[in-house]
């Protein structure tokens, strides 16, 4: 009986192969594990969002800001539809990320507004920009937690002048 020894009969991968064929596969489950995990910011809903409710949240803390859509701070940055979409923002769980830790200019929002009070006002945005922001501004009561009428009706003073 002849045995053979020597390379051919040793089928263990050379040790530099074997690392790198553990790098590969460490990513390429890594990789698969962020199409099926969700973003850390997404919430689970345990209810309907209110956009009626993000409206009011709107209205009396965003307006300032973008009302009717716009952006007073920088222009180019408006919630219309056609530029939210370019800038991965059209979509309710990227506005919220965006609310609770704000952006550039933009301040957090995430120890200010309660978690459903983000969520309806970020659904809100996304059903405005689809239907291409309401042109007038619907004037209702709103609970003082937010922010006193006077500054509002400034905001709206201010918005309806022209634009330079």
């Amino acid at each position: 009986c002849v045995h053979m020894r020597g390379p051919s009969s040793d089928h263990r991968a050379p040790p530099l192969l074997s690392a790198r064929l553990s790098q590969f596969a460490l990513a390429a489950v890594l990789s698969l594990s962020t199409l099926t995990t969700p973003p850390a910011h997404a919430r689970v809903l345990t209810k309907a969002p209110d956009t009626e409710e993000g409206a009011r949240v709107f209205a009396y803390v965003c307006s300032a800001c973008h009302l009717g859509g716009y952006n007073q701070v920088r222009a180019e940055r408006t919630l219309q539809e056609a530029v939210l979409r370019q800038n991965g923002m059209l979509a309710a769980d990227a506005i919220e990320y965006q609310v609770i830790n704000g952006k550039n200019r933009m301040p957090a929002f995430e120890n200010r507004l309660s978690e459903d009070d983000i969520t309806n006002v970020a659904y809100y945005v996304v059903e405005q920009a689809q239907q291409g922001w309401n042109k007038e501004p619907k004037y209702v009561k709103y609970p003082s937690k937010y922010f006193d009428s006077s500054k509002i009706s400034a905001a709206y003073a201010n918005a309806a002048k022209p634009r330079k």
